[in-house]
Protein backbone atom coordinates (compact mmCIF):
# COMPACT_ATOMS: atom_id res chain seq x y z
CA UNK A 1 0.00 0.00 0.00
CA UNK A 2 1.36 3.24 -1.28
CA UNK A 3 2.30 5.42 2.11
CA UNK A 4 -0.77 8.18 2.45
CA UNK A 5 1.76 11.16 3.19
CA UNK A 6 3.18 10.90 -0.77
CA UNK A 7 0.26 12.34 -1.89
CA UNK A 8 0.26 15.40 0.30
CA UNK A 9 2.52 18.61 0.19
CA UNK A 10 3.00 18.34 3.82
CA UNK A 11 0.75 20.86 5.60
CA UNK A 12 0.70 19.26 8.38
CA UNK A 13 4.47 19.24 9.45
CA UNK A 14 4.47 23.24 7.89
CA UNK A 15 1.19 24.45 9.48
CA UNK A 16 1.29 23.05 12.91
CA UNK A 17 3.48 23.61 15.64
CA UNK A 18 4.85 20.17 16.81
CA UNK A 19 4.10 19.89 20.60
CA UNK A 20 6.18 16.54 21.95
CA UNK A 21 6.88 14.75 25.10
CA UNK A 22 10.18 13.79 26.77
CA UNK A 23 10.27 10.18 25.41
CA UNK A 24 9.79 11.37 22.13
CA UNK A 25 13.08 13.91 22.41
CA UNK A 26 14.65 11.08 23.52
CA UNK A 27 13.63 8.75 21.03
CA UNK A 28 14.86 11.21 18.51
CA UNK A 29 18.17 12.13 20.28
CA UNK A 30 19.15 8.31 20.52
CA UNK A 31 18.69 7.78 16.92
CA UNK A 32 19.74 11.21 15.25
CA UNK A 33 22.18 11.56 17.67
CA UNK A 34 21.28 14.93 17.55
CA UNK A 35 21.48 17.54 21.01
CA UNK A 36 17.84 18.33 22.58
CA UNK A 37 18.26 22.51 21.75
CA UNK A 38 18.93 21.45 18.03
CA UNK A 39 15.24 20.33 17.93
CA UNK A 40 13.73 20.91 21.16
CA UNK A 41 12.12 24.44 22.49
CA UNK A 42 9.86 25.24 24.97
CA UNK A 43 7.34 27.52 22.72
CA UNK A 44 5.56 30.00 24.60
CA UNK A 45 2.19 29.38 25.16
CA UNK A 46 0.24 31.14 22.21
CA UNK A 47 -1.64 28.24 20.71
CA UNK A 48 -5.49 27.94 20.58
CA UNK A 49 -6.07 24.44 21.63
CA UNK A 50 -3.65 22.40 24.12
CA UNK A 51 -3.51 20.12 27.03
CA UNK A 52 -3.39 22.54 30.03
CA UNK A 53 -1.42 19.01 32.16
CA UNK A 54 1.20 19.88 29.62
CA UNK A 55 1.73 23.19 29.96
CA UNK A 56 4.88 23.87 32.02
CA UNK A 57 6.02 27.19 34.54
CA UNK A 58 8.77 28.99 34.91
CA UNK A 59 9.92 31.74 36.86
CA UNK A 60 11.52 33.70 34.34
CA UNK A 61 10.26 34.46 30.46
CA UNK A 62 6.41 34.17 29.82
CA UNK A 63 6.60 31.58 32.24
CA UNK A 64 4.14 29.17 30.37
CA UNK A 65 5.44 27.05 27.85
CA UNK A 66 4.77 23.65 25.82
CA UNK A 67 7.53 21.64 24.60
CA UNK A 68 7.96 21.06 21.18
CA UNK A 69 10.02 20.98 18.02
CA UNK A 70 11.87 23.94 17.23
CA UNK A 71 11.82 24.64 13.81
CA UNK A 72 8.41 25.45 11.80
CA UNK A 73 7.83 23.77 9.33
CA UNK A 74 9.43 20.86 11.04
CA UNK A 75 13.12 20.27 10.84
CA UNK A 76 12.14 16.78 10.10
CA UNK A 77 10.59 16.81 6.99
CA UNK A 78 12.51 16.10 3.82
CA UNK A 79 12.54 17.73 0.35
CA UNK A 80 10.41 15.10 -0.81
CA UNK A 81 7.19 16.50 1.64
CA UNK A 82 7.67 13.18 3.54
CA UNK A 83 9.01 12.42 7.30
CA UNK A 84 12.70 11.71 7.54
CA UNK A 85 12.27 9.83 10.86
CA UNK A 86 9.39 8.59 11.18
CA UNK A 87 10.08 5.29 12.25
CA UNK A 88 11.38 7.12 15.85
CA UNK A 89 9.26 10.38 15.19
CA UNK A 90 7.19 12.21 18.20
CA UNK A 91 4.11 9.31 18.73
CA UNK A 92 1.77 11.96 17.69
CA UNK A 93 3.52 12.82 15.00
CA UNK A 94 3.22 8.84 14.09
CA UNK A 95 -0.73 8.39 14.82
CA UNK A 96 -1.62 11.82 12.62
CA UNK A 97 -3.91 11.86 11.52
CA UNK A 98 -5.73 9.65 14.04
CA UNK A 99 -5.93 11.14 17.56
CA UNK A 100 -6.29 9.03 20.50
CA UNK A 101 -9.83 8.34 20.22
CA UNK A 102 -9.14 6.94 16.43
CA UNK A 103 -11.48 9.58 14.95
CA UNK A 104 -9.64 11.19 12.20
CA UNK A 105 -8.64 14.47 11.73
CA UNK A 106 -7.53 14.92 7.75
CA UNK A 107 -8.90 18.55 7.08
CA UNK A 108 -5.24 19.50 5.44
CA UNK A 109 -4.97 15.98 3.45
CA UNK A 110 -5.78 15.53 0.18
CA UNK A 111 -8.63 13.28 -0.84
CA UNK A 112 -6.39 10.05 -1.93
CA UNK A 113 -4.19 10.89 1.78
CA UNK A 114 -7.83 10.50 3.08
CA UNK A 115 -8.86 7.18 1.64
CA UNK A 116 -5.00 5.46 2.32
CA UNK A 117 -5.51 6.24 5.73
CA UNK A 118 -9.06 5.16 6.48
CA UNK A 119 -8.13 1.80 4.66
CA UNK A 120 -4.43 1.35 6.54
CA UNK A 121 -5.15 2.72 10.24
CA UNK A 122 -2.75 4.33 12.09
CA UNK A 123 0.88 3.52 12.34
CA UNK A 124 0.98 2.49 15.93
CA UNK A 125 -2.02 2.42 18.44
CA UNK A 126 -3.45 4.77 20.94
CA UNK A 127 -2.67 2.76 24.33
CA UNK A 128 1.61 3.45 24.01
CA UNK A 129 1.08 6.99 23.26
CA UNK A 130 -1.90 7.63 26.29
CA UNK A 131 1.15 6.11 28.76
CA UNK A 132 3.80 8.85 27.62
CA UNK A 133 1.37 11.25 27.33
CA UNK A 134 0.28 10.66 30.97
CA UNK A 135 4.10 10.08 32.66
CA UNK A 136 4.93 13.43 30.57
CA UNK A 137 1.68 15.14 32.29
CA UNK A 138 3.03 13.38 36.00
CA UNK A 139 6.43 14.83 35.02
CA UNK A 140 5.13 18.59 33.96
CA UNK A 141 3.14 18.35 37.28
CA UNK A 142 6.35 17.49 39.28
CA UNK A 143 8.02 20.45 37.76
CA UNK A 144 5.22 22.49 38.49
CA UNK A 145 5.21 21.84 41.58
CA UNK A 146 8.42 23.81 42.21
CA UNK A 147 9.12 25.57 38.60
CA UNK A 148 12.66 26.55 37.64
CA UNK A 149 14.32 28.36 35.38
CA UNK A 150 13.61 27.97 31.54
CA UNK A 151 16.90 26.75 30.91
CA UNK A 152 16.63 23.56 33.32
CA UNK A 153 13.34 22.52 32.25
CA UNK A 154 14.12 20.51 29.89
CA UNK A 155 17.22 18.88 31.27
CA UNK A 156 14.49 18.43 33.83
CA UNK A 157 12.02 16.45 31.91
CA UNK A 158 14.35 14.32 29.76
CA UNK A 159 16.34 12.72 33.01
CA UNK A 160 12.63 11.95 34.43
CA UNK A 161 11.88 10.26 30.71
CA UNK A 162 15.02 8.33 31.05
CA UNK A 163 13.76 7.32 34.47
CA UNK A 164 10.59 6.66 33.88
CA UNK A 165 12.07 4.50 30.71
CA UNK A 166 14.12 2.07 32.68
CA UNK A 167 11.56 1.91 34.66
CA UNK A 168 9.15 0.21 31.96
CA UNK A 169 7.12 2.70 32.77
CA UNK A 170 6.46 3.72 29.56
CA UNK A 171 6.58 0.92 26.29
CA UNK A 172 9.36 1.19 24.09
CA UNK A 173 7.93 1.52 20.63
CA UNK A 174 9.28 -1.00 17.75
CA UNK A 175 11.35 0.73 14.81
CA UNK A 176 9.17 -0.20 12.04
CA UNK A 177 11.48 -2.19 9.53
Amino acid sequence: MPNPCSFCDAKCCKTYTITVTAFDVLRVMERTGRKPEEFAILHELRILSYDPDQVLDTIDGCGHYLLGFRSHPCAFLGKDNLCTIHEWAPMSCRRYPFQVNDRLNTRFCPLPSQLLFRLKGPDIKASPLMRELEAHKRMVKEWNANPGKKDDCIPFLLSRARSAAEEGLVDQVPVEK
